[in-house]
């Protein structure tokens, strides 16, 4: 059975929940999640829905629910990820020319340390 076989909002409904729980459990873990579409289909199944998870029909119901997408940060012919609060941000994570943050950070102490050294005088 697929999302838009289910009657009404229902399916919306249901789905709202199981993410929500999902994103719950990430966000314990203060870990990103992210699902390929066959995770999600598991995930739904283990839930008690036994329903396909594509992409044309999340995307759909994305589409109409304005919950759903507050809950998902993005979603491609991949998969989806959801937005989980308290996760760290796989773009912020990355740093410029292979440097850590430690490193970032030691650099603008660095750079800092002479002019403040230059106002104390």
């Amino acid at each position: 059975m697929r999302f838009f076989e289910f009657s009404g909002n229902d399916i919306a409904e249901k789905l709202i929940i199981v993410l929500r729980n999902y994103i719950g459990r990430a966000s314990s873990k203060k870990a990103p999640a992210k699902l390929n579409w066959n995770g999600l289909q598991q995930v739904l199944k283990t839930n008690g829905f036994e329903i396909a998870a594509d992409y044309e029909t999340f995307k759909s119901i994305y589409d109409s629910s304005p919950a759903i997408q507050s809950l998902v940060k993005n979603f491609n012919d991949q998969g989806i990820e959801l937005n989980v609060p308290g996760a760290p941000d796989s773009e912020k994570q990355q740093t410029t020319k292979g440097q850590t943050s430690q490193d970032a950070v030691d650099q603008i102490a660095a750079s800092a340390a002479p002019q403040q050294l230059a106002a104390q005088a």
